[in-house]
């Protein structure tokens, strides 16, 4: 694949030339082969490394590319021997070309969202940290709306932040549309990361993710093919990735919002109006049946019946094991079931309390850049107490593959 970068007035565009056997046609198919990250001024072009564009590049073409990644500005040999340590051969490479170095200690770039999870990194983060929010375009294709996302981005800026708002439409090189990777909604930040003095990408990735919590069975990140992926190509590119919450469950960062002072900025559905989340979605009906099992939002019949009525919730639901189990078998050993369907007292018993999850996995301090370690632990602890032995005990243990292969999936009937 070959990948060329320009400028186009306040804007980097990014195209692709793939090769002809590659597999652009699987599933997700590639749809687009350019798209466009806007950049806060015409100047940040010039001061973006090539190191950092490589990275974007991989970030959104990996889905589609085979083993050799052809770029228009050369690349660093620190940059080169990462790409090869993943068992790619990128280039060219400037030997004179030194890697992106920021002055002293750097700003933490955060991926910014607006969602609760978002939210409860950028409380726990620096108020130094820069949040870049990647603005994506409006699309008859697409339910998403912003407009809660940008109202909260202005908010951040009159708080003092200096956050950045990037129109990006990276997510349509892709179809479906979405993220081609998982950290492909941080290239905005890459993009202006030599501007800003970043040194540092975070992202809002919680313990479930991070660790595999809420599917079958525990995964030790550091093992993982994730950590073997990223982790080298981020740091070789001098931009260490930081997952603030990573050892938080999504349990955690509703706890940790609540307190924030940025509570009334988290709104994980993306779908809603500023003024209302759509309780249409997956991400309503988790983030409701969590509020109602902290105590932080009584049940209302009407908004329970609409989400229980929506064909999303309902296949979701379906599934073994259902995204964020965990979760819901928190959510559901604490909540009124005579409100629910009768077969939601079978699929959700389960002998274990998971109040663990309402703590702090501290382990995961390893994966936040040294130099921001203290100051995250320290705000951490402002909000949760740390898991103790026993509790990290369980969490390890964590294993539900038995329990999966004895139940039915969930149907129900209203």
């Amino acid at each position: 694949m070959f990948v060329k970068f320009e400028r186009q007035e306040s804007a980097l565009i990014v195209q692709f030339e793939c090769d002809d056997d590659e597999p652009v046609r699987a599933y997700p198919a590639m749809a687009s082969n350019s798209f466009t990250i806007g950049l806060d001024h015409p100047s940040t072009y010039d001061h973006i490394h090539p190191d950092h564009l490589a990275l974007i590049a991989i970030l959104v073409a990996r889905p589609w590319m085979n083993s050799t990644l052809r770029l228009s500005h050369p690349i660093s040999t620190v940059m080169s021997a990462a790409f090869a340590a993943n068992n790619i051969e990128a280039g060219p490479v400037d030997e004179k070309l030194g890697p992106y170095n920021p002055e002293g200690v750097g700003y933490m770039g955060l991926a910014y969202s607006g969602g609760a999870d978002s939210t409860a990194a950028l409380s726990v983060l620096p108020p130094t940290t820069i949040p870049v929010f990647l603005d994506r375009p409006s699309s008859e294709r697409s339910l998403y709306v912003k407009d809660m996302a940008l109202q909260s981005c202005d908010r951040l800026r009159d708080i003092g932040y200096h956050v950045i708002v990037s129109s990006c439409d990276l997510e349509h090189v892709r179809q479906p549309i979405g993220f081609p990777t998982d950290l492909a909604n941080g290239a905005p930040a890459i993009a202006h990361a030599a501007k800003l003095n970043l040194s540092s990408i975070s992202y809002g990735t919680v313990f479930e993710s991070l660790y595999g919590l809420g599917r079958t069975k525990f995964k030790d990140y550091e093992l993982t093919s994730h950590k073997k992926k990223w982790w080298m190509l981020f740091e070789s590119a001098g931009l260490p990735l930081s997952f603030p919450v990573g050892g938080v469950s999504e349990v955690g960062t509703e706890l940790i919002c609540e307190q924030s002072p940025f509570k009334s900025l988290a709104r994980s559905c993306i779908r809603g109006t500023i003024d209302s989340p759509c309780n249409r979605c997956w991400k309503c009906f988790r983030k409701s049946t969590l509020k109602q099992a902290l105590g932080l939002r009584n049940q209302e019949p009407e908004v329970l019946a609409l989400l229980l009525s929506a064909r999303e919730v309902k296949t979701k639901l379906s599934a073994l094991p259902i995204s964020h189990e965990n979760v819901l078998l928190y959510n559901f050993a604490r909540l009124d079931l005579s409100m629910y369907p009768p077969s939601f007292k079978d699929r959700f018993s389960f002998q274990h309390d998971l109040e663990y999850l309402e703590r702090w996995y501290s382990p995961s301090l390893a994966y936040v850049h040294t130099p921001f370690r203290d100051g995250v632990q320290a705000r951490i602890l402002e909000y949760l107490r740390i898991m103790s032995a026993s509790d990290e005990g369980e969490v390890k243990t964590w294993d539900i593959q038995d329990r999966t292969a004895a139940i039915s999936p969930l149907k129900y009937d209203l």
